[in-house]
Formats: structure tokens, sequence, C-alpha cells
């Protein structure tokens, strides 16, 4: 997983870029990670209904 080229690699590898040799950029850091967490928020009510019926579908028989 660390050999991967840039433009395949996982959210977390990806997320890594931003330490620097010396320290991290903390607002860059911060800014990737919102943006990265925007899509699942926005997301969760579409498919909360599907994911709490599916959950719930073999409880009453």
């Amino acid at each position: 997983m660390l050999t991967q080229p840039e433009d395949t690699r996982v959210l977390t590898l990806g997320l890594w870029d931003f330490q620097e040799q010396f320290g991290t950029n903390v607002p860059g850091l911060l800014a990737a990670v919102t943006l990265s967490v925007v899509p699942i928020l926005a997301l969760y009510p579409f498919g909360r209904r599907y994911l709490l019926s599916g959950q719930t579908a073999g409880f009453g028989k």
C-alpha cells in the first residue's frame, strides 16, 4: 500500500502527504480532513433509511 502511485492512493495515505520533514501543515491538514468528511455527512441522511431497514429486517420474525 505504501508503494501505490499518488493518483490511486487511499485517503489516509493522501492525508499523510501533508506532513513535512520538520512539521505539519495543520491548516492544510484540517481543510483536507474536512473536505474528505463532507461527502460522507452529505450522503448519510439519504442512506439512513436503508441502513436502518437493513439492520432491523429480521428482528421481528
